[in-house]
């Protein structure tokens, strides 16, 4: 067999592969999602992780970037979104009852960086939990957003758990960022403020003081809808060996999520510990 001949073939043969591993035309879109958050690109954060899930489920792909963890969960469950990166309040939306939506693989926060991830209540006067939740009446509360995890529901618990909610206070607002939830405390257009340890903890602090600090709050785990085009197990699978193949899909998902870290892989997640926090932190409705 001539050298040419055998050059042919291989070439034939490294065609006729790709082809093989290409989306067909009529496998349906994978749709990959999250949601938007000030200052974040997030539709090119979560790129990488769509185009290599594309290429290991050998399917086109779409993303989108819905306007909130809710509206994200809410796409899911009307069957307009196949693969999401939520944050824990939309997981344990997701979680509250039983349906298609399963866990995912979630990033390995090295444990260092794991600490950080908390929430405080922070107020322009001294006071300790129980002063505040005797004034609330007469204190203005500010929140980074009704479907935040650090900056929400979590301090919303702390709170519950001192006696007080937040239609207690004398009014609420929602900052829509960590970073506006601490300019609105400091322009004193609110008296008390919950928002991201981590971002309080970078912050110039004068003339604030700490009320409250949560213990640490996990990350929650990526999210998928299973239907008769998703195998969710397939999928759960190809994240969990995506660090060896693509370094980009967790390139992204730190770009947008600081409370990641230096994550530099996506592991089963402790299902059990999320269990025991959806029964103790559910979301408001």
């Amino acid at each position: 067999m001539s050298v040419f001949l055998l050059l042919l073939l291989l070439v034939t043969f490294l065609l006729m592969s790709r082809r093989a591993h290409a989306a067909t035309p009529d496998s349906p879109i994978l749709v990959v999602a999250t949601y938007a958050y000030p200052e974040r690109d997030r539709a090119a954060s979560i790129r990488p992780l769509a185009e290599y899930l594309g290429t290991q489920l050998q399917r086109s792909v779409e993303v989108r970037v819905l306007p909130s963890p809710t509206a994200l969960i809410d796409a899911m469950q009307a069957g307009q979104v196949d693969v999401a990166v939520p944050n824990l309040y939309g997981y344990l939306l997701a979680t509250r009852e039983p349906g298609p939506l399963q866990a995912l693989p979630v990033p390995d926060v090295p444990p260092v960086q794991a600490q950080r991830y908390r929430s405080v209540i922070v107020a322009r006067q001294p006071m300790t939990m129980q002063q505040l939740a005797a004034r609330a009446g007469q204190l203005r509360l500010g929140l980074v957003g009704r479907d935040s995890a650090s900056g929400g529901f979590v301090p919303l618990s702390g709170l519950r758990q001192a006696g007080v909610d937040g239609d207690d206070f004398a009014s609420v607002a929602y900052a829509g960022s960590h970073h506006a939830a601490l300019h609105i405390l400091g322009d004193k257009q609110v008296d008390v403020v919950a928002l991201a340890a981590d971002v309080f903890d970078s912050s110039a602090r004068g003339g604030l003081y700490e009320v409250w600090r949560s213990p640490v709050i996990p990350p929650g785990p990526l999210l998928c809808r299973s239907s008769a085009a998703t195998n969710c197990g397939e999928v759960a699978s190809a994240l969990l060996r995506a660090d060896q193949h693509d370094a980009r899909v967790m390139a992204g998902l730190r770009a947008g999520w600081p409370e990641f870290g230096d994550a530099q892989r996506l592991v089963e997640p402790a299902r059990q510990a999320l269990q025991e926090l959806a029964r103790n932190l559910q979301p408001d409705p």
